[in-house]
């Protein structure tokens, strides 16, 4: 029961992009490469004050770990690049199909058959995801979205291979090591928009960048990952959409964004949907 809060914690803190986006004057290609330097000083720091810094048996694992640093490259710029060429409401919906990538993958990949709590419980989100898009203007789609609609669709497909990935390393017990190597290439790979983009950082921006590398790239992840040792894909995947869920309420605090019937309605079916997948689970426990 632990891994599955600690999954809904990360939701909680991710919740918080849509906002500190919002907040920051910088290019996305900016943000992902601050937040992934800062984090590769704070998430070995972490692990070392934990004792459990530990880099041995990397070799194992390389290939899903390179894997998964382009799949969350892939997810960050194609969902960044959706929301600058579609609608909002075309790039969320599109972006959290990933559930339903993940359980058509998840079977071939990992071999993780679907479960029938997932078969209820995905659904019942997926339900609460459409009612939310429409209460915010509705899909639209005409020629100038095609883009950012496929845009949308790629980085719900990285979003899906990114749990894969991440359930696959946790059950090697590689979750620590692949979040210090995710921080470290993700920096490197990003390092070059530092002479090719322009920006400008003041004291406001360098502290909102702090937050977001201490909280959304190092203690979201290391909950994370963590967690995907004990949570099936498919269920980890369901509880994603506490993400969306969780800012409606902050736009409304921090942006001032009122949210409409239909969204509270949507709101209220994604909780349902959350504790279906951890009702079971409890129950799972409660009968071992």
């Amino acid at each position: 029961m632990t891994s599955y809060l600690k999954i809904i914690a990360a939701m909680l803190i991710w919740s918080t992009w849509g906002v500190m986006i919002r907040w920051l004057p910088l290019p996305a290609i900016i943000i992902i490469f601050y937040a992934s330097l800062i984090s590769s000083f704070t998430v070995p720091a972490v692990l070392k004050m934990r004792g459990e810094l530990d880099l041995a048996g990397i070799r194992d694992a390389w290939l899903l770990i390179a894997l998964l640093t382009i799949a969350t490259l892939a997810n960050n710029l194609t969902y960044f690049y959706a929301l600058a060429h579609t609608t909002v409401s075309n790039a969320v919906f599109t972006h959290y199909a990933a559930p339903i990538f993940v359980a058509v993958l998840a079977p071939i990949m990992i071999s993780e058959r679907l479960q029938k709590v997932t078969a209820i419980s995905l659904p019942i989100a997926v339900l609460g995801m459409s009612l939310i898009v429409l209460s915010n203007g509705g899909l639209r789609i005409g020629s100038d979205d095609r883009a950012g609609i496929v845009a949308g669709l790629a980085s719900g497909a990285a979003y899906a291979f990114i749990i894969i990935f991440s359930r696959r390393l946790s059950q090697m017990l590689l979750h620590r090591k692949a979040v210090v190597m995710l921080t470290w290439i993700t920096a490197i790979v990003t390092a070059p928009a530092l002479v090719l983009v322009e920006y400008h950082i003041d004291p406001r921006t360098l502290m909102l960048l702090i937050i977001i590398g201490v909280f959304h790239s190092t203690v979201a992840p290391l909950l994370y990952y963590s967690a995907l040792r004990k949570v099936l894909a498919q269920h980890a995947a369901v509880l994603g959409y506490m993400e969306p869920l969780a800012a409606i309420p902050l736009a409304f605090l921090f942006l001032a964004e009122v949210p409409a019937s239909l969204t509270l309605v949507g709101g209220i079916l994604i909780l349902l949907s959350g504790y279906v997948v951890i009702h079971a689970r409890f129950n799972a426990e409660a009968g071992s």
